[in-house]
């Protein structure tokens, strides 16, 4: 075990969850009963191998672990729940990213937790597009770091496909080299519990361009952390996040957009939304700044929870949709902005929007739509 790892352990048996509310009303989004309980479940636990055509296959159904993980942008002095997943990796991977990589995690299904780390290494002065497939059927954590050198140009996908029941965080690190420029999406769907848990740091003169979609499903619970830290000047970042809640799901979309002392010149921008399928949803949206500088370019958030517009489904049933189709055609809409909004490459924007037309359909299940056949997942 590497000497990181001890250490996260023993940060583990002494740090909270979460050390400062979310609100004096709801005091955690995240559900951590859920994560306390999934650490003491015990049974064995299997790996298979995620269909479609991939570059890479990581995990034991696939290529072995090639890293004893000794770094990470995971801080587990700031959560149980980093130190957790540091602690109770089997091993790591970590690669070197050049062109287009296509990469597929196994794909875990049992009662007891598991952890899975990737770092993805993108070096200067070089580019890449990088789509990462993370499929779960098992409680735990799966982490994700990508690191764009000096002068790199990324592209990344995150695809996040947690099972119905298992409490399940995925924790997505960015670093933004100087001069590098990053532009990403995640996409993922919600199980009992689910924290999507995101942070990008943003060196000088770099530029990220971001998207988060969450899908809330059924009586899932989905909470969505997208943190920027800006700590260069000139540096830009522009983010949005979409939470879709339908059922009687819970979807949190917030975070929070830091502008350091040493990021004069720069700008960020910070919008999320939610929207609400049926009068069981629920939906909270919380976007923060917090600017030290006061020098800065352009610096503006928003957020906004809404139910499906009657005026666009009236507008669209006057030109002959039903209340069905229609639906389906505003929800599809809103959902495919956020591909274009991320910036991420054509192979990547394809795939995404794919992807996105199975989870609008799940979405819509019971509320307008018949039930869908799911697609297989298979870029080309």
């Amino acid at each position: 075990m590497s000497s990181l790892r001890q250490r996260a352990a023993e940060e583990a048996s002494r740090t909270p969850w979460q050390r400062v509310a979310d609100s004096p009303v709801t005091k955690h989004y995240t559900d951590w009963r859920a994560f306390e309980e999934a650490l003491s479940a015990r049974g064995e636990t299997e790996f298979t191998r995620p269909e479609g055509e991939w570059d890479l296959v990581l995990g034991p159904c696939g290529v072995g672990y090639n890293y004893d993980i000794d770094e990470t942008l995971l801080d587990p002095r700031e959560s149980r729940l980093y130190g957790e997943h540091i602690a109770r990796l089997d091993g790591a991977h970590i690669i070197e990213a050049r062109g287009t990589v296509r990469i597929a995690l196994c794909r875990p299904q049992g009662a007891s937790w598991v952890s899975q780390h990737l770092t993805i290494n993108v070096p200067p002065e070089s580019e890449a597009e990088v789509i990462v497939y993370a499929p779960r059927a098992a409680p735990g954590s799966t982490g994700i770091e990508l690191r764009a050198k000096e002068g790199s140009r990324a592209s990344l996908l995150v695809i996040a496909e947690p099972s119905s029941q298992a409490p399940t965080a995925f924790l997505l690190r960015r670093a933004v080299g100087v001069r590098a420029s990053l532009s990403s999406m995640v996409i993922s769907s919600s199980s009992s519990m689910t924290r999507v848990d995101e942070r990008t740091v943003i060196a000088t003169s770099g530029a990220l361009t971001h998207s988060t979609l969450t899908f809330s499903l059924s009586s899932g619970r989905l909470d969505n952390v997208i943190d920027t830290v800006q700590a260069g000047r000139d540096s830009r970042a522009y983010v949005t996040g979409l939470g879709v809640a339908s059922g009687s799901s819970l979807v949190a979309v917030r975070g929070t957009a830091y502008m350091l002392p040493n990021s004069p010149g720069s700008s960020s921008t910070f919008l999320v939304e939610a929207l609400m399928l049926g009068e069981r949803a629920r939906a909270y949206t919380m976007p923060m700044m917090r600017i030290e500088t006061g020098e800065v370019q352009v610096a503006t958030h928003r957020a906004a929870q809404y139910r499906l517009p009657g005026d666009q489904l009236f507008y669209l049933e006057t030109r002959g949709l039903s209340e069905a189709e229609a639906t389906e055609l505003i929800v599809q809409g809103r959902s495919l902005s956020l591909v274009e909004a991320s910036g991420v490459r054509s192979s990547s924007a394809q795939l995404a929007r794919d992807y996105i037309m199975g989870l609008v359909r799940r979405a819509l299940e019971g509320l307008v739509s018949p039930p869908p056949q799911r697609a297989t997942l298979a870029p080309s």
